[in-house]
Formats: structure tokens, sequence, C-alpha cells
């Protein structure tokens, strides 16, 4: 087992995360034809036109049920890291008993939402028949139980990153070296796909960083914070991965010079702003460089392991 997958076994796990929402918006033709003769747009030019899909309950469920989901789904993707097993996502191991806490905090806002909702949407649905007037439309609602089925957030058991270990199976030797060496190979990919994630996740940040403080235009809330997040999601997975030095001075230097202040200060402070420019445009270009430049953590490509027999070889591409 190479070093690297031994971090990996010792310090990452994949969790299963689902969850999924209430759709709150449906498109009506009398919608759309409105906003084409409101705007003057030309006959054949697609044009939108929504409504909301549970009629008069739509926003009491955006509040209750898909405002949690919203939560939770922001959490995933600036907290967890990127997983080339769809339905996971990758976390260390020292991390892990917070995000089993946010999640149960998640689920419970968004049970909680359920329980407040459904009596009352199962009342409105009786009332109007399961069809929603909404003005100059009418609209047919869902059902109750097709609504409830959408809305849920789920976490299933931490799963350890580990290679396939085929000691004391009764296969030919050759065989059971092909598999350990296709997994191993199975598991880097998933490694530097998820850091590959986790660079340009940080990129992005620090080029919205720097966009932001050259155009003169409002600063959203979330730029100091998204490079931050960023920062430490990419810092967590290298320390617990190959300590890539060029991505850990990277994080240095956002979290040096970008994510030390806060908004409020880089917005009043010429220096701080400036400082943060420079900073977001050191980190961008070595995180390109990174990207252009793998480390020697990549795995070699796997091939006919086996003398003879290549039963796997002839299987898999």
């Amino acid at each position: 087992m190479s070093t690297f997958i031994e971090n990996l076994s010792n310090n990452m796990l994949l969790l299963p995360v689902s969850m999924g929402r209430i759709q709150l918006e449906v498109k009506t033709k009398k919608g759309a034809d409105a906003i084409k003769s409101a705007l003057g747009v030309a006959e054949g030019v697609r044009a939108g036109g929504t409504i909301g899909a549970l009629g008069a309950m739509t926003d009491l469920a955006a509040e209750l049920i898909n405002r949690p989901y919203g939560h939770a789904r922001t959490y995933t993707y600036t907290r967890t890291l990127a997983a080339a097993v769809r339905g996971h996502r990758i976390v260390t191991t020292t991390r892990t008993p917070e995000h089993l806490t946010r999640y149960a905090e998640f689920r419970h806002a968004m049970n909680s939402g359920i329980e407040e909702f459904m009596p009352q949407y199962e009342t409105y649905y009786k009332s109007t028949n399961g069809i929603a007037d909404m003005g100059s439309s009418q609209i047919k609602i869902p059902h109750p139980d097709a609504v409830r089925e959408k809305a849920y957030i789920n976490i299933g058991v931490p799963q350890q990153i580990r290679p396939t270990d085929l000691d004391g199976m009764n296969l030919p030797a050759g065989l059971a070296a092909d598999i350990a060496a296709r997994t191993d190979a199975h598991i880097m990919q998933q490694a530097e796909a998820a850091k590959t994630a986790a660079v340009e996740e940080l990129a992005k940040a620090v080029d919205n960083i720097e966009k932001q403080l050259t155009s003169g235009k409002r600063l959203h809330d979330s730029l100091i914070s998204n490079a931050q997040n960023a920062s430490r999601n990419l810092r967590e997975f290298t320390d617990s991965f190959d300590n890539d030095p060029r991505l850990i001075e990277a994080c240095d230097i956002v979290d040096d010079r970008i994510a030390s202040s806060t908004l409020e200060q880089v917005k009043n402070s010429e220096t701080l702003r400036s400082q943060a420019v420079r900073a977001a445009s050191t980190a961008s270009k070595s995180l390109k460089r990174v990207a252009s430049a793998p480390a020697v953590s990549a795995p070699a490509e796997v091939g006919t392991i086996i003398t003879g027999d290549s039963l796997l070889a002839d299987l898999i591409d």
C-alpha cells in the first residue's frame, strides 16, 4: 500500500449524503404568453412564465421545508469535498463528528418543517380538490404524498476509504495482484478528483475576490467566507493526503492575507483592499500552476499486470 493510500485510509471517510426538496414553481402557457405580451417578445422566442407549484401554500413550503434543504446543500458544498462516487462526499476523520452533528440539525429542521407544513397542505389540497385557483390560471397541485416524498435529508454510515484486502482468499497470485493494483489506482483517482475539485473551488473564490475588489461593484457578503471555507477544505485534504507544499503555500496566502480580515475591514481600508487583491492574484496563479502540473501523487495508468492469465485486462478498459 502506498503512503498516499495509507493516508487516505487513516484520515478520510466517504460520507453518503442525499437530499431532496419540493418543486416550488411550474411553467404555464398563460404566464409565458403574459410575459411575451408585456415585454413585446417576438413570436417564436422562448419566454418564462412560472407560478407557485403548490398554489397558496408555496411560500410556506419554501420557508419550512426548502430553507433547511438550502442550508444543508450550502453546507455540503462549502464544508465537505466532492467524491467520484455518486451520492457521497469526502470528509476528514477529525471533522466527521462535526459534520454528523450539523447534518442532524439540518434534518431535524426539515422534519420539523414537514410536520408543521403537511397537515396544513393536506387541508388545502382537500379544500381545492387538487386544483388551485391562481387568478387567471388554475393549476393542478401535487398530492400530499407526492410532496412529502420529495423532501428529505439522509446521511448514511461513514465508510472507510481502503484498498482491497485479498489475503487468505483462494485466488491466483497474479489475479489477486491485479485486483489490488486496480483498486489502489481507483482510490488514487478518486483522491485526485477530490483534490482537483478542492483546488478549483479555491481558485474560483480568489478569482472572485480579485474581480470584485477591482471592479468597484458591490461586494457580496460571502466574498471572504467563501475563500476561507475553500482554503480550509483544501488544507485539510492536503494535510490528510499528500502534503503538497504548493497547495499549503496557497492556503497560507489566503488565510494570512485575505481571510484574516472581515469584509467590512476590507471595504473600509484601501491598504487591506490592495493586500487582498495582490494575495488573490498570487494564490490564483499558484493554484493554476498546480492544476497544470499535478504532483507525483497522481497514479500511473494501470496496465496488464498479470503475466499469462490476463482476466481483468480482457474485461476492463
